[in-house]
């Protein structure tokens, strides 16, 4: 339950980030804001993956870097 109640919680927080950016966006159409919204999304998915515990295995990462 407690996991489930994270994700909610977790899913809450991106759709509040995607509204908030996007009239952020809409309003301050500056270069600056083209680099920052992603940074804040990519800061984001790694605390969610981090604490949801969504890394992959190592052997599945050095397989994709072999080729295989």
């Amino acid at each position: 339950m407690k996991l489930f109640l994270k994700c909610i919680i977790y899913t809450l927080f991106v759709i509040c980030l995607t509204a908030s950016s996007i009239l952020l966006y809409q309003a301050h159409p500056e270069v600056q804001l083209a680099f920052i919204i992603p940074g804040l999304f990519i800061l984001v998915y790694s605390v969610i993956s981090d604490d949801l515990g969504l890394k992959r295995h190592p052997s599945v990462r050095l397989r994709l870097t072999k080729g295989r």
